[in-house]
This record gives structure tokens, sequence and C-alpha cells, in this order.
């Protein structure tokens, strides 16, 4: 998974990219044209519990790719830079500073929707050309297509809004169309403004896209304590959880995903899969061959292991199931696969 994040000048992205990746901020900001790869261990709550549990030799959170663009302000190459790796981008953060967060929002968004309208009329251009040559009608249902998104274009709305059936949107999602990437937007905010949710409310209610709002300066503050101290700075502070945390389950939401664990002494891990993916489409994301060869997945809670404090005590209440391949996986489900090869 591939998050771009973008923003304008001076509105916080490079702090949030060291902060999300460990890349310390000085190696960025010495190299502020190129585009910035880093990875972001999902230190989800749940994967840290239930290493505590089982006390495995290795213990592996699920991992975010981020990608940090050039500042979106930049014009001429290095904005056609910009939109080419948004392309390859599975889903967009756009970083804004409070002073001018809906204007920027707006601004932004606009910019998308512009793009994607000159690849909506390109096609179309390119389709009546290859009808007068011979007529098909293939070619016929692209050009409906195209001409619905252009009329959703035209009323500056994401083509994310669309609904559409699911041959339709598999077969727009081979066009990159940028409005049809999930979107969230992150507010960077002062100190003074950490527990006022005015602007995150205002700009979702403004794009339908989710805002998450906190304070750069502040994270990494968070991220120089130990523990103990963390827990007490955030309790001051009015903060609830970590901007990764936030950014995650926004992350995560946006794009359809939910994770699922495999527990043992050798190794407690978390996967992340579609939702809706059934059990069989589960065990491929830890091997090809599990699909192939399933028979059955056992299957228990984390809250319910949480409850029972073991698996032995666990499959004393009943709440330790046998699956079969039409098992839709849950989040949260801790899955241990039997299968053939």
């Amino acid at each position: 998974m591939k998050i771009t994040i973008i923003g304008l000048a001076q509105a916080g992205q490079q702090e949030l990219f060291s902060l999300l990746t460990g890349i310390p901020l000085e190696t960025i900001r010495l190299k502020p044209l190129e585009v910035h790869q880093g990875i972001c261990e999902v230190k989800d709550p749940r994967i840290t519990k239930l290493s505590e549990m089982y006390k495995p030799k290795k213990t592996t959170y699920a991992r975010i790719e981020y990608q940090l663009m050039p500042d979106f302000s930049l014009t001429g190459p290095t904005k056609d830079l910009i939109f080419t790796q948004l392309k390859n981008a599975d889903e967009i953060c756009f970083v804004t500073h409070e002073a001018t967060a809906e204007k920027d929002v707006k601004n932004f968004i606009s910019e998308l929707i512009l793009f994607d309208m000159m690849l909506a009329e390109k096609r179309l251009d390119s389709i009546a050309k290859d009808q007068r040559k011979k007529f098909s009608d293939v070619k016929e249902k692209e050009k409906e297509l195209m001409e619905t998104f252009k009329h959703q274009l035209e009323s500056e709305e994401p083509l994310r809004k669309l609904s559409l059936s699911l041959d339709l949107a598999r077969a727009a999602e081979t066009y990159q169309f940028f409005t049809m990437k999930p979107v969230f937007i992150v507010a960077n905010v002062s100190e003074d403004r950490i527990k006022d949710t005015t602007i995150a409310k205002t700009i979702s209610s403004l794009t339908s896209y989710p805002c998450v709002q906190l304070s750069a300066e502040i994270e990494q503050e968070i991220g120089k304590f130990n523990e103990e101290e963390r827990s007490e700075f955030m309790k001051d502070m009015g903060i609830t959880e970590p901007a990764i945390v936030k950014m995650t389950i926004v992350a995560y939401a946006e794009l359809g995903l939910i994770s699922f664990f495999t527990v043992g002494e050798d190794e407690v891990r978390a996967w992340t899969i579609k939702k809706g993916a059934t059990a069989p489409e589960a065990g491929k994301t830890i091997h090809s061959d599990i699909q192939k060869g399933f028979v059955r997945a056992e299957m228990f809670k984390y809250n319910d292991l949480l409850a029972a404090a073991s698996e032995a005590r666990l499959k004393e209440t009943g709440k330790f199931h046998l699956k079969g391949k039409d098992y839709v996986v849950e989040d949260g489900d801790i899955l241990n696969f039997r299968f053939n090869v």
C-alpha cells in the first residue's frame, strides 16, 4: 500500500513524513525537490498486546509505504513530476495549514478535477477518431462512460462520488483518474488549536473527504518521550491518539482495508486485506498455496481472546470456531489456516 503525501510550502508535510517514517527531517530538507520514500510500521496496539501474551521470537506489524512529494505550489516540470507520481499512489494525503486550509484544499481538488477533465476529453477525442474508422460496441460503451465522467467533472465533483457498477469501476481504474483515488486531508494546526476540531469538521463537510486534525510540532515532541511520559503528555494536551494511529485508521477506512492476525511462539503478525475478503483470499496474503489448497480456517476473535486470557480458556467458552471457504474475514480475526499442498 502506497500513500502519497503532498501539500503546499510550509504546510508541515515534511515534518509529518519524518514522523511517520523515522527519516531525519534534516535529510528531507536538504533535498526538497526530490521524491522521498519511507516505510511506516502500523503500531496496532492489538499486535502489541498479542505479542505480550504469546512472547514470540518475532513480532511483525503491518507496513505502509509513504511517498513525500515536492511542494505542490511549484510549477513547471516539477508539477508534471508530481502528477506522474500521483498516478501510482493507492491513496493521496493532502496536508494543509490551518491558516489557509479551506482555500488550499479547494484549489488542490480543483487541480485534480482539471487533470481528470483533460484525460476524459482526450479519451473522447481518441474514441471519436476510432469510431470513424471502424464502429465498435466496446468503444461506444467507453464513450458513454467518458461522457458520464465528463459531466460529473464539469459539475466540479470528484469521480469517486459516482455510483458505478463493479465492472465499470474496474474499467475506470485502468485510466488512473486522480479523483477516483481515495483522498484524506491532514489539517496541521498550532498547539493552541489542537483541541478545536472546527477546521477538520469544516473541511470534511466542504469536500466530503475525511480530515485528520493534528499538530506536527506536538507529534514530534511526543516521539521523544518514553511510554509513561508520552501518556502523561498526551493527556495534558488532550490528545487521545498519536497522529500515526489516527492517520492509519482513516487511510485503512478509505481504502476499504482491514487487519487479521496470525499468532504463535514463532511469530505474531498483522496482515492487511480488503474488506469482504473470504478466508481463502486472506490466506493468499500469506502464501498462494493456502488459497489453492484451502481446507478450513481456525478462527477466534481478538476481543474474545483478551477476555479469556488464553487460547485454552477460550476453547472452553465455545468461541473457537472452524470456518470454511465462504467465511468473510472480519477485522480483528485471529486465523490459523489448514490446507493441502
